[in-house]
């Protein structure tokens, strides 16, 4: 199978981060792990030379994970949940001659329940260019993944870099049967400089590279559903529907990030970030014949950040303000028949397909230690405004939202175990919305689909979860922690359910 020659170098990885062994009691490891206002402090300390910052505390860790979350209002294209089994190893090292390493390694296998309208993997990359069909079904997946970097310190500056790769492959046993085998890959290269003992300013620079072969078929002998290329909103060329049922996705990009962070955990961070990525998609018969450009997938994502944070003797603040902007376009190609020896052919292309949104979000989180018990309160707000068209024929699909979230985590010590309860309670509510497919019949699944999805992206809800973790030592360089965590949001339905289990050295 496609998989066995990686997991074993997966599960060598995994030993390998797992090397080195601590001496020193977890209490320090697991209130930095633990601690919400250090959760929301990693997103400063993401470039590769700022990763020395990061974390005061190294370790490394082995995990593994079962989760399952179903919901009765979904995105067609998505499905209605998933089953997930992950093995997960993990470490954060430093060494006295000003060199970082950090990494990690995981393997999943997953069950996705009712995907209809999508015979292809990785939706959120490839949307709106994929094969569909209104049957559908469950479908198996398999994803292995690493990612690991480095950074040195020479004098004032820090040099790092990060590599990350991602291999997925999914399918289902009945027909519709796709086999989809996608892989990304990702190469950062970063600079930082001390600008003065309180703050460093970093340089990032990413390149990627995206691919993906689609195949869909069918064994059963009493026919089979319409197999077409979406182009949006559920628009499809028709000259590409029907016997066209393999697919490939080749996709770059790039993303050039600037930040500026304190070194000591005191004082303003802020940053900005500029990424485009192109996705090409080509499509034949299933024996590779009469290849078509079908179309090209353009996005550009311009982000920013800024805020405080303060972690001084009992006290930890932090307070972040995000904006993003995301413009994502479809071009189609444009085909004509010429002739019934030639067969379609591409004669130009044009943009047809548009989604572009902008999401604005504020989180603050306040925490106090050294008490009886240790406590994190967050608040956190945002708004999005998101608007989907397709031209020719006219179709819209509009909405805004806002949201908010409170959390309470508490922590206390037992002895040699550690205790964190943490809870949350989330509104979403919907602002405004608006749609027109009015040139589509009323009675086609398309129409059904459209609908479905339109009134799940538009549905206010109300949320709230919590979890349990406990962490224990087992013997003087080996620590466990178990966790389990539930959530629910009531009028999507929503359940989703979370075990863990890992060891730290």
């Amino acid at each position: 199978m496609y998989w066995q020659s990686n997991i074993l170098a997966i599960i060598i990885l995994g030993f390998s981060l797992t090397a080195k062994a601590q001496d020193s009691t977890i209490v320090p490891l697991v209130k930095e792990q633990t601690s919400a206002v250090v959760e929301l402090r990693d997103d400063i300390y993401t470039s590769p030379s700022l990763r020395v910052y990061q974390r005061q505390n190294t370790y490394s860790q082995l995990a593994t994970s079962f989760r399952k979350y179903t919901q009765n209002q979904y995105l067609q294209q998505e499905g209605s949940g998933n089953q997930t089994f992950t093995v997960y190893s993990e470490t954060y090292q430093k060494y006295p001659n000003s060199l970082t390493i950090w990494g990690n390694a995981y393997y999943n296998s997953q069950q996705l329940y009712n995907v209809k309208f999508n015979e292809t993997a990785d939706y959120h990359l490839v949307y709106p260019y994929v094969m569909a069909d209104s049957v559908g079904g469950n479908l198996k997946a398999e994803t292995y993944a690493f990612s690991g970097g480095m950074a040195k310190e020479i004098g004032r500056y820090q040099l790092g870099f990060n590599i990350d790769y991602r291999g997925l492959q999914s399918y289902r046993d009945r027909d519709p049967r796709p086999k989809n085998i996608s892989s990304e890959i990702n190469l950062a290269l970063s600079a930082s400089r001390k600008i003065s003992d309180k703050y460093a300013l970093a340089l990032d620079i990413t390149g990627t590279k995206y691919n993906q072969t689609n195949k869909l078929t069918f064994v059963s002998e009493l026919g089979q559903p319409l197999v077409y290329h979406d182009a949006g909103l559920g628009v499809y060329n028709q000259l590409l529907s029907g016997s066209l049922t393999s697919a490939w996705y080749n996709g770059t990009g790039y993303k050039i990030g600037l930040t500026i962070s304190p070194v000591s955990y005191q004082g303003f961070f802020g940053g900005a970030i500029l990424q485009n990525s192109t996705i090409r998609k080509k499509t034949s018969k299933l024996q590779g014949v009469e290849v078509y450009d079908a179309g090209e997938i353009q996005e550009q994502i311009v982000s920013a950040n800024t805020g405080y944070l303060l972690e001084k003797d009992k006290h930890q603040f932090i307070i972040k303000a995000t904006a993003q902007s995301v413009k994502r376009k479809g071009i189609e190609a444009i085909f004509d028949v010429r002739d019934s020896e030639v067969g379609i052919y591409k004669i130009s292309s044009a943009p047809r397909y548009l989604h572009q949104y902008e999401i604005y979000n504020l989180r603050g989180v306040y925490g106090r230690t050294g008490g009886v018990i240790d406590w994190y309160a967050g608040l956190e707000g945002s708004w999005e405004d998101h608007q989907q068209k397709y031209a020719l024929p006219d179709r819209e699909m509009a909405y805004q939202h806002a949201n908010v979230n409170a959390d309470l985590t508490l922590r206390k010590q037992l002895g040699s175990t550690l205790l964190t309860l943490t809870g949350n309670i989330q509104r979403k509510e919907n602002l405004s919305n608006n749609f027109f497919w009015g040139n589509i019949d009323s009675k086609t699944a398309i129409y059904s689909m459209l609908n479905s999805n339109f009134t799940y992206l538009t549905t206010s809800t109300t949320g709230y979860g919590g979890s349990i973790r406990i962490d224990f030592p087992v013997t003087k360089k080996l620590a466990c922690y178990l966790k389990a965590a539930y959530d629910v949001k009531t009028s999507i339905e929503k359940q989703s359910f979370n075990i863990l289990a890992a060891f730290q050295f």
